[in-house]
């Protein structure tokens, strides 16, 4: 059951009502998809005009019977559209849907009483009776007022669906922009959730092919609350504050210093540190293809730094951006296009570094052609400090063709250890593998992420597997490297998994979520582990949560949080839905 009371709606349009048929197997079609806005956006496009016959004579339709598809009401049950045969309608205020496609989504019995026009809904330990034009239901015997009673329409009953829904465990959210009426199942005990009323991004954005993508949304703790910070493009990134209760308290735009958005980091200065880029295709040594700034918690600008001459074309290219602070020095890690290389003519990708004194705001490194710790082609790159010892993974297909973990300590590669070798050659840009997080425990260094088997139909073989990687921090060699598999799906199974996330809760504790596609829809699961790679809290689904995303998981004492937001809209503020993830 959801743990916390689903609050803060905004909801101009009450949302009521279901539908049921008279007669058995006279059920109203239900289609589900992973995306329901996708779903909507193709429900709302103009229906055509007429259509001409074999005859070549033109027939133009008729749609005067028919709702007009921009005013349409849609309704969603955990991100999965439903169609009915009967369109959503509202009586005072309160929205009507059909009955039997939202129950059977939500998985509960159904039956329907024609000698007195009486629908009962049977799920788990409640039991709802509505009968129609009764302005009262029943819940477990006890008698309910509602705010519409159940009608009859079209041979379908229809009933409350606020009501319906919240007495059978699920929360009901009203996304004005989208006209959709958004139904949340119930969670697993360990998850509570909160709805707030603010602007988000859509969620629905981990994009890790053969390469991952930059992260385009930031959930960081500060000094004075949380704050969510994203890309809007043109715009700059939207800036939003909030308690740590998820009550709002500020928004504000900040302007990027060049039009591509990198990534951004709290430092323990209490100082935000953004970094943006732009294509230097031209290869102008003397063109910022980089910058830095820094900001108070005022967001006012503090220092920058802007850095040419570092034999990048293209920022940000086919990889991500992590970004790590201690004892006063920044790390920035991410993966650029380079320079045209004449002996192929071809412009290559690699990995590349800077550090930066974040008092002085000054470069105290910048990897130009080629980095101290240099990987070609980085798919992923992860930072990571260890006291004043730097940790670098990447996800490397050429050189080297691996899972690689590099140290750093006093301005030179302490050790280089390869976690997973592909079979392959060089230039193969296929590896199978993905990267999704670097951590540091007491004595290991943590990397996690999923590959499909390097021995069985590799290059074939599409199912994922969720690898973590131990690496003892005095680790010399790959012999001292351990790789625990946490799934063991069959290479047949199919089963797709590209995104995962390694949070630390802290040194001994760490929670790895990821996400299973097998077609629609997908499942998130999550495991417990210690700083040795112990399991802690075996593998579990997660049974209708959705994943974080592309965003960094934010850690709040033994929670882990995220949001989803599926709403297209970008005139009015929709309801997010806040998941937090509880962990013993």
């Amino acid at each position: 059951m959801i743990k916390s009371i689903i609050k803060s709606f905004m909801v101009t349009v009450g949302i009521a009502a279901l539908l049921l048929p008279l007669l058995p197997g006279a059920a109203p079609a239900a289609a589900a998809a992973d995306d329901c806005q996708s779903e909507i956006a193709q429900a709302r496009k103009p229906r055509p005009s007429g259509a001409y016959g074999q005859d070549g004579t033109y027939t133009k339709f008729d749609y005067s019977n028919m709702p007009d598809p921009k005013e349409t009401i849609f309704v969603c049950v955990n991100n999965q559209f439903l169609v009915t045969d009967v369109q959503v309608q509202v009586e005072n205020g309160f929205s009507l849907i059909p009955m039997r496609a939202l129950l059977e989504a939500l998985q509960a019995d159904v039956a329907w009483d024609g000698d007195t026009r009486t629908v009962t809904a049977k799920l788990h330990d409640q039991t709802i009776r509505l009968q129609v034009d009764n302005a009262n239901a029943t819940v477990n015997g006890r008698t309910v007022p509602l705010d519409v009673p159940a009608r009859m329409k079209d041979g379908r009953v229809l009933v409350p669906t606020r009501f319906v829904s919240e007495q059978l465990g699920s929360a009901v959210v009203w996304q004005p922009g989208d006209k959709a009426i958004m139904v949340y199942k119930p969670v697993p005990s360990e998850v509570t959730v909160q709805a707030i009323q603010t602007e988000t991004s859509r969620t629905d954005d981990y994009q890790y092919g053969n390469y991952f993508s930059i992260a385009h949304r930031y959930f960081l703790n500060t000094m004075n609350g949380i704050v969510l910070i994203e890309d809007i493009g043109d715009q700059g990134l939207r800036v939003q504050e909030f308690t740590s209760a998820f009550e709002k308290t500020g928004e504000r735009t900040v302007p990027k210093r060049l039009p591509q958005f990198g990534g951004v980091h709290y430092g323990e200065d209490g100082y935000f540190y953004v970094v943006t880029g732009q294509s230097n295709m031209e290869e102008d040594k003397d063109k910022a293809v980089y910058s830095i700034v820094k900001y108070d918690g005022s967001w006012n600008e503090a220092g920058r730094i802007d850095i040419a001459d570092v034999y990048v074309s293209e920022p940000f290219d086919a990889g991500n951006l992590t970004m790590d602070s201690h004892g006063g020095k920044l790390a920035v890690y991410s993966t650029r296009q380079r320079y045209l290389t004449p002996d192929d003519g071809k412009r290559h990708q690699s990995n590349i570094t800077f550090l930066v004194d974040m008092k002085q705001m000054t470069i105290l490194y910048k990897g130009g052609q080629w980095p101290l710790n240099h990987v070609s082609h980085s798919f992923a790159a992860y930072v990571r400090f260890d006291g004043d010892r730097i940790v670098y993974a990447d996800h490397g297909d050429a050189y080297p063709r691996s899972i690689v973990v590099q140290t750093e300590e006093n301005g030179r590669i302490a050790s280089e250890l390869d976690i997973l070798k592909f079979p392959g050659a060089i230039g193969d840009n296929y590896t199978g593998a993905h990267l999704g997080g670097l951590e540091v425990a007491a004595d290991n260094y943590l990397v996690a992420g999923s590959s499909v088997s390097l021995t069985e139909q590799y290059g074939t073989n599409k199912t994922n597997n969720v690898y973590l990687g131990v690496i003892p921090k005095q680790a010399k060699d790959g012999k001292d490297v351990k790789v625990l598999w946490l799934t063991h799906h069959a290479a047949a199974s199919g089963i797709n998994i590209s995104e995962t996330h390694l949070v630390k809760i802290n040194d001994d504790k760490f929670v790895l979520l990821w996400n299973e596609k097998q077609g629609k829809p997908s499942n998130l699961f999550y495991a417990v582990i210690d700083g040795s790679g112990k399991l802690q809290r075996q593998p579990a689904q997660l049974r209708d949560v959705p994943s974080p995303g592309h965003i960094a998981p934010l850690v709040s004492g033994s929670d882990v949080i995220w949001y989803q937001n599926t709403s297209w809209s970008t005139n009015d503020p929709d309801m997010t839905m806040i998941y937090k993830l509880h962990i013993d």
